[in-house]
């Protein structure tokens, strides 16, 4: 009997456990998905800065101070 009463109580500790802290099963997809929706925001926005000639005048900024730098 005692054999008996230890399974129910590893019984009952488990469920207990499972109802107290239940599983992260879908934690991770959803980071995941966090970590998409970020890039993809990142990209939007790097992609509107380039498009309003932003890249261009950065490297002209960067050129016109390399040769100032020699000049």
């Amino acid at each position: 009997m005692t054999e008996s009463l230890r399974a129910g109580v590893r019984r009952l500790l488990r469920k207990v456990s499972f109802l107290l802290c239940p599983g992260e099963g879908g934690q991770s997809t959803t980071e995941y998905t966090l970590v998409i929706l970020v890039a993809a925001t990142i990209a939007l926005l790097l992609l509107n800065w380039a498009k309003g000639g932003a890249i261009t005048s950065f490297f002209q900024t960067i050129f016109d101070k390399v040769v100032g730098m020699f000049s």
